[in-house]
């Protein structure tokens, strides 16, 4: 709200200047994310190609283009800057020698529990991030010392939780505030648990649909009095058998196993365990959870094309297949913006993949009735104070 707050009092109600503000802040967290990635991982274009995706997915529009999902991009900002700084702590910590001070990794430390307190004042949705910080001391940062004993390995995983105390402490002051300023949204689960549970892996089964293949994408997906069987039992098998591939290689492919629980443990929260009114799922919230899905995706080619191509084609390919990926998400992307130039185009796209959606209905003939009746929104107290 001070962002929005801000943006008035430099550039009044232009809506293009608070536009450039979103965009802005978009392209600075697609640097932060390449900068996190290549001091974690030191691999420079895969880190690149992941932040491209990021930058440039149309899964990204609603975030951007959406004046009011300022805090997706701003709360992106600050955990993005939270993971880096938790990066270059660890970094200055493997650093020490034994006996020396370690101030400057404490003053790392200090800043990335800042940005992350930040971060949750922005969007709480981010109160998952000491999750996120536990996995990537899986890997890359390889904290847990993955070819070490069992035992040692479960005493420092106790360790690493317990140095997170304070990023803990801070999501679980945020949650009962999250639930309690939301309870007007909240909607109660109707038909169970069965169907509870059946909605919840439908979702995740279509966040990865849309990850891989973004095709009609909508301002609001209704969600659907019955599930068929069929598709509930589709999307079982499919995150069953990323789950037990994970699972069984979380040793050789560890990569793998960061990537996914990044993916299902950030997206836990709008995944449908608490259901928001009638939506399923929705564009904006797949910003942050995306980019593990993106490393994990993206890792794993990298490693196949090492096992099975030479060094000279392998590089040749990727570059190709990278480019060529880049370019598509450039074509959907710039698609999907034609969606998001006014409300009739918003909603008569959006009519177009649901025909039943009230919601766009209901908003379509707002808007075309006040084009055609000005005099009416003149009339209208509440449109008269926001003009």
């Amino acid at each position: 709200m001070l962002s929005h707050m801000m943006d008035c009092q430099c550039f009044g109600l232009n809506a293009g200047a608070h536009h450039l503000v979103n965009v802005a802040f978009h392209c600075a967290n697609a640097v932060l994310l390449l900068l996190l990635l290549e001091a974690a991982t030191g691999a420079f274009w895969r880190s690149a190609f992941v932040a491209a995706l990021f930058a440039l997915h149309p899964l990204r529009v609603e975030s951007v283009a959406w004046i009011s999902e300022r805090k997706d991009v701003l709360s992106g900002f600050f955990f993005l800057l939270t993971l880096w700084m938790y990066v270059l702590y660890v970094s200055e910590r493997n650093r020490a020698q034994p006996g020396e001070p370690k101030n400057r990794s404490k003053q790392f430390f200090a800043l990335s529990l800042a940005f992350f307190v930040l971060g949750l004042l922005a969007k709480p949705m981010v109160m998952t991030l000491p999750f996120i910080l536990v996995f990537l001391d899986f890997w890359p940062l390889d904290r847990m010392k993955s070819n070490s004993s069992p035992a040692f390995q479960i005493s420092t995983l106790r360790f690493l939780l317990s140095e997170k105390w304070p990023f803990f402490l801070s999501a679980l002051i945020i949650c009962p505030i999250t639930i309690f300023t939301q309870h007007p949204v909240l909607s109660a689960q109707t038909g169970g648990v069965v169907v509870h549970a059946e909605q919840i892996v439908i979702n995740y089964f279509n966040y990865v649909e849309t990850l891989i293949w973004p095709h009609n994408l909508s301002f609001l997906y209704v969600r659907p009095a019955t599930i068929p069987l069929a598709s509930f039992l589709r999307a079982a098998l499919v995150l069953i058998f990323i789950s037990a591939l994970v699972a069984v290689g979380w040793r050789r492919w560890p990569y793998l196993t960061t990537g996914w629980l990044w993916f299902l443990t950030m997206l836990l929260p709008v995944s449908g365990i608490v259901p928001l009114g009638g939506q399923s799922i929705a564009d904006r919230y797949t910003y942050l959870p995306g980019i593990g899905f993106y490393l994990m995706i993206t890792w794993a080619v990298a490693a196949l094309g090492e096992k099975f191509l030479p060094a000279a084609p392998r590089r040749i390919l990727g570059a190709a297949g990278a480019l060529l990926v880049v370019l598509l998400c450039i074509l959907l992307t710039r698609q999907q913006l034609a969606c998001w130039q006014n409300t009739q185009t918003l909603m008569e796209h959006a009519l177009k993949i649901n025909p039943d959606n009230s919601v766009a209905q209901v908003n379509l003939r707002a808007y075309l009735f006040e084009k055609a009746h000005p005099a009416a929104r003149d009339k209208n107290p509440v449109k008269k104070t926001l003009d």
